[in-house]
């Protein structure tokens, strides 16, 4: 939008978010960030107001992103009357092209269904990091506001755990008479930031680095569990589908009226590279021609379907500090890596088989909304092979010995630059399926508008019916970054201005088809992420107005979100620890990119 921001539609004069304040700095921290909220709430309102034809009298009638927490142009309710089952499914570490729908060369059979059956996105973005997605996902804030802006406990409060100020799915939809569940990968804090202490009535936690042959530390709403809650054969993908499974069954039996949300956030396929026998051997030679040739394959592929279009470039190898296969000198090992890590996307795949089934077989289906994404790109973490010796796959793989490599994550990341940790696309972009047969009547369609983590949740208060709180237990609540995705869903159609993130001082700002982004203490970058999704051509020199515009947009969103810089929460860390800056090798990257 090109209008003034300081006078709104009707020529009133109104406060920026800076302006307000700047008129409440002298009460303090804590004062500042209690009268932002309430600010942002209002503004908020002003804008759903405004977009029903309403007179703002008061002057508070935003006009986008810049002023308001939740940066919508406003839109109906989709809520028809009957409650939907809700489903979220979350895999961790995973890249963008994967699986089989987006192009990728894992069978995937069972996503593959449910993206024919209902929605994909191309263009949807998480925040980059474990902990810091899963709180935007769940809360539908930015990590920073939830309380997890970095790893879980790595920063002291910074990283505790979600912030009392926020609500997650779970609180919201269980006044309505929701059942709540969640089996999985919490890593969101604990003991007060447990799951079952933020809404769910049952769940199962865990390890945040599991070991699949392993069932050492699993829990139960806090209470560990022994040997006899889990089968001789356990794997963790398996008993996590199980137990979810399971208490969807209880559910049913005993309250059949009520609908149920279930959060099923798998270990898979984050590192150790642990699998079953059964399914590394069906990977054998799947990937013997290299990363090289089979980016190559998979980009003509994500072509081909229509993920990308085919003006966009495959992103350079180097782009991305990674090399080409030729020059692997443990080819053997790499490729025993490549083979473990699609054997354990496999087997989720297997598994989310085999809830859908149940579902089918239950009646639920049809009413259920269900959604699967990943928490981040494809990681690049553990470069270096220590041993090549130690052969990843079986129970006692130890990550620390190295992970799947550059190479890898760089395919897992098709068409895209970079990986975990980053900004840019290889880092953020994350496949996206959205599968309701009730009301996804255009099935099978690729929906390209932008959209991130935060949405999820205003996704669900829409179609829920739910009501957004404004207090919750006693703390006031910081309203909603996000915005439906329903519209997007039916019509590609965004109803949101700003996309932002920030991670270890990587970050980033997006408005319509322009990216502004950059790498911890590089300048901007500037894409135009309709001609160059890919990001190989940096257009700030070209357009300073624009990058000039972007920039306040991000550093006004900085103070609304609470994102502190790398100097700020390094304070938490142990004297002589550094802050971790990514497996990228980024000086050699920009004296070329």
């Amino acid at each position: 939008m090109t209008e003034d921001r300081d006078t709104n539609r009707r020529g009133i004069r109104r406060f920026t978010r800076r302006q307000f304040l700047g008129t409440v700095g002298a009460l303090g921290g804590a004062a500042v960030a209690g009268a932002a909220g309430v600010w942002a709430f209002k503004q908020r309102n002003g804008m759903q107001d405004a977009a029903k034809g309403s007179d703002n009298s008061d002057g508070n009638g935003a006009a986008g992103g810049e002023t308001s927490g939740q940066n919508t142009k406003g839109a109906a309710s989709h809520f028809n009357g009957k409650r939907p089952n809700v489903v979220i499914i979350l895999a961790d570490d995973m890249g963008y092209s994967d699986i089989g729908c987006y192009g990728g060369s894992i069978e995937t059979p069972n996503l593959d269904k449910l993206a024919a059956g209902g929605v994909r996105l191309s263009q949807f973005c998480n925040t980059a990091r474990c902990s810091p997605s899963r709180a935007s996902l769940l809360t539908g804030l930015h990590p920073h506001q939830a309380g997890m802006a970095h790893l879980q406990g790595e920063y002291g409060p910074y990283t505790k755990q979600l912030s009392s100020s926020s609500v997650t799915i779970a609180e919201v939809l269980k006044p309505l008479g929701y059942g709540t569940y969640m089996s999985g990968k919490w890593h969101l804090g604990a003991p007060q930031g447990s799951p079952h202490k933020r809404g769910f009535d049952k769940a199962y936690v865990y390890p945040a680095t599991s070991l699949y042959f392993d069932s050492k530390g699993v829990k139960l709403n806090d209470s560990p569990l022994g040997p006899s809650s889990f089968p001789k054969d356990y794997f963790a993908t398996d008993d996590i589908t199980d137990k979810a499974i399971a208490m969807l069954k209880d559910h049913l039996n005993a309250h059949a009226d009520k609908p149920f949300f279930l959060y099923l956030p798998f270990t898979a396929p984050h590192f150790p590279l642990q699998a079953k026998p059964a399914d590394i051997a069906k990977y054998k030679g799947r990937f013997d021609r290299g990363w090289d040739q089979l980016r190559k394959e998979r980009y003509e592929r994500m072509k081909q379907i229509g993920l990308i279009p085919a003006a966009w470039e495959l992103s350079a190898l180097d782009s991305s500090d990674a090399y080409s296969w030729d020059n692997e000198p443990h080819q053997a090992w790499r490729l025993r890596a490549m083979e473990v890590y699609a054997a354990m996307v496999d087997c989720m795949d297997q598994n989310i088989g085999k809830l859908v089934k149940m579902l089918e077989q239950t009646g639920q289906i049809d009413n259920t909304l269900l959604i699967f994404l990943s928490d981040n790109g494809g990681n690049a973490e553990f470069e270096n092979i220590k041993d090549p010796s130690k052969l990843p796959g079986g129970r006692n793989y130890d990550h620390a010995n190295g992970h799947y490599g550059l190479g890898w994550a760089n395919l897992s990341n098709t068409p895209f630059r970079m990986y975990k940790h980053y900004i840019h696309e290889g880092g953020i972009a994350a496949p996206f399926i959205a599968h309701w047969p009730d009301r996804l009547k255009q099935t099978g369609v690729i929906c390209h508008k932008p959209a991130q983590l935060t949405d999820v949740m205003a996704t669900i208060v829409d179609v829920t019916g739910a009501t957004y709180p404004e207090e919750f237990n006693g703390h006031q609540i910081i309203p909603p970054e996000g915005a439906s995705m329903m519209s997007i869903f039916e019509k590609d159609e965004s109803a949101k201005d700003y996309l932002f993130w920030e991670h270890e001082g990587n970050c980033g700002v997006r408005q319509g088809n322009w990216k502004l982004v950059k790498f911890y203490n590089y300048p901007w970058e500037l894409y135009d992420m309709e001609k160059d999704g890919t990001e190989m051509h940096d257009l700030a020199k070209q357009h300073p107005d624009i990058v000039s515009k972007l920039n306040d947009q991000y550093v006004q969103w900085t103070v609304r979100a609470n994102v502190k810089t790398k100097l700020e929460y390094a304070k938490y860390l142990p004297k002589g620890k550094k802050i971790p800056s990514g497996p990228a090798n980024i000086k050699k990257i920009k004296e070329k990119y």
